[in-house]
């Protein structure tokens, strides 16, 4: 059974894990589809820290606040039975099948879960969250797909600014693609959901006011 919770996991809960986890909470706040508590955690994650300032600055471009951030370590009382897992790398998918064998049908990375779950809508194969879970589960279990390190997402602690644009622009990539395929589930999307993140640009040329409002491209 899947269930309304959603786990993201990258290795210290500082970068990738919340950053991704508060740019998919903050955008399907609203969603007339789905609604999901949003949690993160490390697979080595030293509970307390704070997330790297060079994140926090990243997510204040997307109109995100992770100054209240605390990382927490992965265990296996974290995770419960219908939760469904999203990786910033593949590497941390195993730890999690080695605390939770019993989700191996809702563990993926990221960008494989965007990857999957844009193929499953565009089939018209989901009607709900649950639905697009199950499918895209019925997917890896039948060929992993992918290739390489391209399901996942660089890890940008200690790199360049190249490898930091690299982190950004997977992520936000991997967010808007799943945003899209939610945009999907239950019929057309009605506009109350923001179909992907905006860019740095847009959000600095927003009108002042709520950062979260959300806005539809085109609008």
């Amino acid at each position: 059974m899947t269930g309304d919770r959603l786990v993201i996991v990258c290795t210290a809960n500082m970068i990738r894990s919340p950053f991704v986890a508060g740019l998919l909470a903050s955008r399907l706040a609203s969603s007339p589809h789905v609604r999901l508590r949003i949690e993160s955690a490390g697979t080595a994650a030293r509970p307390g820290a704070h997330a790297t300032s060079e994140v926090q600055e990243v997510a204040r471009a997307y109109g995100l606040d992770l100054g209240g951030h605390r990382a927490r370590a992965l265990t296996d009382g974290i995770l419960q039975p219908g939760d469904t897992v999203l990786c910033a790398e593949r590497a941390h998918r195993r730890v999690v099948l080695d605390l939770r064998p019993d989700l191996v049908s809702s563990v993926f990375t990221v960008r494989e879960f965007a990857r999957r779950a844009e193929a499953v809508c565009a089939r018209g194969g989901a009607s709900d969250w649950p639905a697009l879970v199950r499918a895209a589960g019925r997917e890896h279990l039948a060929g992993p797909g992918g290739g390489d390190h391209e399901d996942d997402i660089v890890d940008p602690v200690g790199g360049s600014r190249t490898v930091w644009r690299d982190f950004e622009r997977q992520a936000t990539l991997a967010v808007s693609t799943i945003l899209g395929a939610v945009s999907t589930l239950s019929g057309p999307a009605t506009g109350t959901i923001e179909p992907r993140p905006l860019t740095r640009r847009e959000y600095r040329s927003r009108r002042a006011g709520d950062p979260f409002r959300p806005v539809m491209r085109g609008a």
